[in-house]
């Protein structure tokens, strides 16, 4: 039990992103989840390319070190305090534009995973819902 419990507390945070994400994807309603159905469609695979390119640059940084020690370490740094500032108050516009897209109850199940790992669900939501946002801010 000890092995299980330690592995679990090591992926926590890859065990809540691969719940919400699955959750995500399962729960997605279009025709085609990888495909655009709407004007301007090549941004979705911009989206997607960049959702995997980002999520395989997360995957090799966390088999290089501990994402907890290194958070640490930014913690004792001012450079790290405004750099985390700065994310987050940088997910206030795209947080915005979910709520205005989704509405309330969207925004706030997608709130929990863009606190816990920011632009990883980001990118993820901006993926799924491209055609969705677009025709929402289209004139």
């Amino acid at each position: 039990m000890g092995s299980l419990q330690r592995y679990l507390s090591r992926n926590i945070l890859w065990i809540v992103f691969a719940v919400f994400a699955i959750i995500g994807i399962a729960t997605k309603q279009d025709a085609s989840i990888f495909v655009s159905q709407g004007p301007h469609g090549y941004g979705k695979y911009i989206f997607w390319v960049l959702f995997l390119g980002f999520f395989g640059f997360t995957l090799y940084c966390n088999s290089k070190e501990s994402f907890f020690k290194s958070i640490k370490r930014m913690g004792e740094m001012y450079w790290g305090w405004q750099v985390g500032l700065d994310l987050y108050i940088g997910l206030l516009l795209p947080l915005l534009i979910i709520y205005l897209q989704g509405g309330t109850l969207v925004f706030l199940i997608w709130l929990v995973p863009i606190i816990i790992n920011a632009n990883l669900f980001t990118l993820l939501y901006f993926a799924l819902n491209y055609d969705t946002v677009v025709a929402h801010f289209m004139l």
